[in-house]
């Protein structure tokens, strides 16, 4: 008798029709909804989607805490203070002060949230001086050490550069400022990440002035706000939302049509999509939304950030989920280039170990490429992806509309797995860590960004900060989606592959290695000033439903 987890191809007379009824119903209650400029998502929330009653009661005490802690700093305001950066003080009554709020004016920690802060994913290795970014070493005369040069600096692979382009031209909310700008960082002597110069736009006609460390200090402290305001948008709708929560959800919706839960794949699926549908769902219906969050604290609003998902889902390709295609892109997949970079080597180490998870569990299933041909449900997955009323998926590693290596089958599911837990984690868990304290990230600023040298000061400074209510919306957004998960990667369901012990001694395996990279990573931190906690495996949730 074969067991319940089976291929379709030898299951049962009466278990191929019970596949039949499943995948008729499954059909109907897993409907796509195809909204322009968006992944398709599924309809509505199946039975069974929902969040559970804990994890809705924690969502609802999280806001109401977050409205009580305003209307305790609104009482605090009234003894004034409010022109000084000490004034955000005020808003941290019942919630913790981020650690962040101690480091936040040094430029060493500025450079260090490029690389272990809550968006790892847009640093890359500068191969030249971009011509709309002039920098020159007459710029930098008196930052660099004598004989350092730029040109030396690229050719010893210690130049990197930030580029927010993808966010330039939204529109903004009336009286909300931001920009795209750039900036371009240095390991210096010691190996220590730097920042050398920014420039408030994408061109000298936009910003006619490039901002040093040699600037005043409100000033350059100002120009590295822009920086961290246009972080804000880019990390919460492009690294955060698209990437990670609605690109992915429609592996899982096609899965639920074209799989029943007695197929392995589904088996295997379904615990890294817990929740996620739900979650999304929530996003779509109050995060984005107008009056929502996003539309409350982020410069761009909520009509800005639909047309920067748009932007980006007009060019997102499978190839993108992979991390060292993705680390490769950016110059920064060599580990001896650019040291202190722990996402990228937590993520690759990570990538390894769930590579080998999904390979050991494929060989339980498919011993060879042929099984996974004649694999009808597997080649509908792969077709329901790709189609065009369908999940609309580009990329894939498809031969004629469907699988024919379990080595494709592989690619796609190890680098699933990989979005909905490790990535998805790695630009979640420190959202209140950084996001938390508002003059470090504003979600946007009112006032616009110097174009001169005019010497500012803190009280300048301080009124370009986001007004109360816009700092109430910003600190309940990222307190909510920084909680801890209660489901980390490597647990599963009671029940998870039941009967079929090789499927069991894969998960054994996981464990283990994600065990050893947990010593590893412990090991590491214990010699960091500021430990890089985000990517340790008890903190990484399985599912993109933290």
């Amino acid at each position: 008798m074969p067991s319940p987890l089976c291929l379709p191809q030898v299951a049962s007379p009466d278990g191929e029709a019970l596949r039949a009824r499943t995948l008729f119903a499954q059909r109907e209650t897993y409907a796509w909804v195809q909204a322009p400029g968006q992944p398709p998502f599924c309809r509505g929330l199946p039975p069974g989607e929902a969040f559970g009653p804990l994890k809705e009661w924690g969502l609802r005490l999280g806001v109401a805490v977050g409205v009580l802690d305003l209307g305790i700093a609104a009482l605090r305001g009234l003894s004034g203070g409010g022109d000084r950066v000490a004034s955000f003080g005020r808003y941290y009554s019942l919630w913790p002060k981020p650690a962040v709020a101690k480091r936040w004016t040094q430029d060493r920690e500025f450079a260090r949230q490029r690389l272990d802060g809550i968006n790892p994913t847009l640093i890359a290795l500068a191969t030249e001086i971009p011509e709309h970014f002039p920098i020159t070493d007459e710029t930098l005369r008196g930052l660099l050490p004598d004989r350092v040069t730029l040109a030396g600096l690229l050719a010893e692979r210690r130049l990197f550069l930030l580029d927010y382009r993808e966010i330039a031209g939204l529109p903004l909310v009336l009286g909300r400022f931001q920009v795209a700008p750039m900036a371009l960082f240095w390991v210096d002597e010691a190996g220590v990440l730097m920042p050398l110069a920014i420039q408030l736009g994408q061109s000298p006609a936009q910003a006619p002035t490039i901002y040093t460390p040699k600037d005043e200090h409100w000033l350059w402290l100002t120009a590295r706000t822009h920086v961290q305001c246009a972080e804000g948008t880019y990390h919460e709708i492009l690294a955060h939302l698209a990437r990670t929560h609605l690109f992915v959800e429609t592996f899982w919706v096609a899965a639920c049509r074209t799989m029943p839960a007695q197929h392995p794949i589904y088996e295997l699926l379904k615990p890294h999509f817990g929740g996620t549908i739900a979650i999304n769902n929530a996003a779509r219906g109050t995060l984005i939304a107008p009056g929502g969050p996003i539309d409350e604290s982020i410069a761009a609003g909520a009509e800005g950030c639909l047309d920067l998902l748009a932007r980006d889902y007009a060019t997102w390709s499978f190839e993108r989920l992979n991390p060292i295609g993705s680390l490769a892109a950016r110059g920064l997949d060599d580990p001896t280039v650019l040291p202190g970079f722990h996402y990228r080597d937590d993520a690759l180490a990570l990538f390894r170990v769930l590579g080998t998870y999904v390979r050991d569990l494929l060989g339980v299933f498919y011993p060879d490429d042929e099984t996974l041909r004649a694999d009808a449900e597997i080649q509908a997955w792969a077709r329901e992806l790709a189609a065009p009323d369908g999940g609309r998926v580009k990329g894939l590693p498809l031969t004629d509309g469907g699988f024919a290596r379990v080595a494709d089958l592989h690619r796609v599911l190890a680098e699933v797995l990989f979005c909905c837990s490790v990535e998805h984690s790695a630009v979640n868990n420190g959202q209140y860590d950084q996001f938390g304290y508002i003059p470090n990230t504003p979600g946007a600023l009112y006032l616009p960004p110097p174009r001169d040298r005019t010497p500012s000061c803190e009280a300048t400074f301080v009124y370009g900060l986001p007004p109360a209510f816009a700092v109430g919306e910003q600190l309940e957004l990222v307190h909510l989606l920084s909680q801890a998960t209660s489901t980390p990667l490597g647990t599963y369901p009671d029940g998870f592959f039941q009967g079929v012990p090789q499927a069991q001694a894969a998960v054994d395996r996981l464990r283990a290695d994600l065990a050893d990279l947990a010593r590893s990573i412990a090991t590491r931190n214990r010699g960091l000033e500021v430990p890089y906690r985000y990517l340790e495996p008890g903190r990484i949730g399985r599912s993109i439903n933290i």
